[in-house]
């Protein structure tokens, strides 16, 4: 039998409250804890370990997409007798110890299915040459929002197309399907097209209030278009984020035709299920020239 202090459960239920509660800095999902702080001489109960079992699974499911299995952690009932370590029934306190380190560890991980991508914001500008930009305002409720968004491995994903099958027009489909999907994550931005230059250090903790290339692309078409480029750059002001879009269209033929519709396309992945999340407001900035 284990002799379980108030101090032992507490550190427990802090470093599990650090993942699933407020948190700070680039810690806290921003959910309601099961569980609380147990003072000293008071007798842990069943339904004490339970809450605690509860806010880790949260935390487990959210991170990998199932409850904690079978040979990982388990609830307990009013009978069992709490050991230490128990590597039979998995109940043991040393167990409990190991995954709340294994979900603090793991707190940017999110499975696909405890996500919804969906659209915030489309925009299609017409008939267009030179330089247009698509500049937008992720605004997020408060401080708070904007880092659980973040913390719960919710991003913001930037993509681009061009509706034109002109030989200009594909050119510039070729530029736009380079980037891909690009997503500005936590800590990091990534892009799945393959092409051009990805800002992979920085993310939304490392935004400042200058713009700051997430990714770029100069020089990028061929051909007689070979010196058009494509590059998406974001700052933070306060709880809001500007993502600028810039299409810059430098080359063409003799005359320089137009392109038909480009269209930008902003998504939020925002989490759902046991940790529930909030997806911020885009709108157009005010120096938006789609």
């Amino acid at each position: 039998m284990a002799i379980i202090t108030a101090n032992r459960y507490n550190t427990i239920r802090q470093q599990v409250s650090n993942v699933l509660g407020n948190g700070s800095g680039d810690t806290g999902y921003g959910q309601v804890l099961a569980s609380q702080n147990v003072t000293v001489q008071k007798v842990i109960q069943a339904q004490d370990i339970n809450n605690l079992f509860e806010d880790i699974r949260k935390c487990f499911k959210h991170q990998t997409g199932g409850n904690p299995g079978a040979t990982v952690l388990q609830s307990v009932t009013a009978n069992d007798l709490i050991t230490n370590n128990d590597t039979v029934e998995y109940k043991g306190w040393t167990q409990y110890e190991a995954l709340s380190s294994v979900i603090q560890t793991n707190r940017f991980d999110v499975d696909p299915a405890q996500q919804d991508v969906s659209q915030g914001y489309n925009k299609t500008r017409s008939s267009w040459n030179g330089t247009i930009r698509s500049i937008v305002d992720v605004q997020f409720a408060s401080a708070d929002a904007r880092r659980h968004f973040f913390n719960q491995g919710g991003f913001i994903r930037i993509t681009a197309s061009v509706a034109d099958t002109s030989s200009k027009g594909s050119n510039w489909n070729s530029i736009l399907s380079g980037a891909g999907n690009v997503d500005l994550k936590a800590h990091s931005t990534t892009a799945s097209g393959g092409s051009g230059t990805v800002s992979s250090a920085i993310g939304n903790y490392e935004l400042t209030a200058s713009n700051q290339y997430l990714y770029q692309n100069f020089d990028a078409g061929s051909g007689a278009y070979s010196t058009n480029d494509f590059y998406i750059e974001a700052l933070v002001n306060g709880n809001t984020i500007t993502i600028t879009q810039s299409f810059r269209d430098e080359s063409g033929g003799n005359p320089d035709e137009n392109i038909a519709d480009a269209t930008s396309t902003i998504f939020t992945a925002t989490a759902i299920t046991d940790v529930i999340g909030t997806a911020p407001t885009i709108i157009a900035n005010a120096g938006n020239t789609f």
